[in-house]
């Protein structure tokens, strides 16, 4: 219905028709799922990721499985990510045709951590062996690795809503999540778009050592719950 309406906007202003009739129309909710992993999903991801490995799953794949988790980074962002949009002295992506197109994207210690450690092979961070052309065999990799475990109706989009989660599960706001996720929005002030603040790296740093301490099996992480504070406190 939402395609439609646009078509019918567009309609309008091309010309074609006068009047879009879908405008009034009430549409219907999206149905859109929220998706939030607990810190046992997120170690019962991580354990799943090990044997992947221990059976000789690509490790391509592996590390970029990891990579959408710490980063709340798309699958295509992920797949065709160039060594040339990696800032790891800013602390950030800078991604040149991104859904948003050009984007900057900041980067948890954690996440810079996992990347430092692979090994230039193409332009590409996760080539597609032998033509070191992007990586194309995640969606496959997925399947396989999460068919055999209780997650198995977690998608690689929906590690990017729960990196969302984490992260409003720590107080952050609204702009400084969407800051996080890349997304362009009035609310978002135009130091986020432009420029990295320390206090954005550090919220980086913070959701990503959660899930990255999660997918470990930490006992030192625990789900945040938030407290309704009293009406009366000071």
């Amino acid at each position: 219905m939402g395609l439609l309406g646009g078509i019918l906007s567009f309609a309008v202003s091309e010309g074609v028709i006068s009047v879009n009739p879908a405008r009034g129309i009430k549409r219907p909710a999206d149905h859109r799922r929220e998706v939030r992993l607990s810190v046992e999903q997120y170690r019962l991801l991580g354990q799943a990721l090990a044997k992947a490995q221990a059976r000789g799953e690509n490790p391509g794949a592996i590390l970029a499985i990891k990579l959408l988790a710490l980063t709340g980074c798309r699958r295509g962002e992920i797949e065709r990510l160039r060594w040339s949009e990696l800032d790891l002295s800013g602390h950030c992506l800078r991604l040149a045709n991104s859904k948003e197109g050009r984007s900057i994207r900041p980067l948890g210690q954690a996440a810079i951590e996992l990347i430092s450690d692979l090994p230039k092979q193409s332009e590409f961070v996760f080539p597609s062996c032998p033509s070191g052309g992007p990586f194309s065999g995640l969606p496959k990799a997925w399947r396989r690795i999460m068919e055999e475990t209780q997650l198995a109706d977690l998608t690689p989009h929906g590690l990017r809503h729960a990196y969302a989660s984490v992260a409003s599960d720590h107080g952050y706001a609204e702009p400084t999540i969407a800051a996080l996720l890349g997304h362009t929005t009035r609310t978002m002030t135009g130091r986020y778009i432009h420029h990295l603040d320390a206090a954005l790296i550090a919220a980086a740093d913070t959701v990503s050592d959660h899930i990255a301490a999660a997918l470990d099996g930490c006992r030192a992480v625990a789900d945040v719950v938030q407290l309704r504070r009293p009406l009366n406190a000071a």
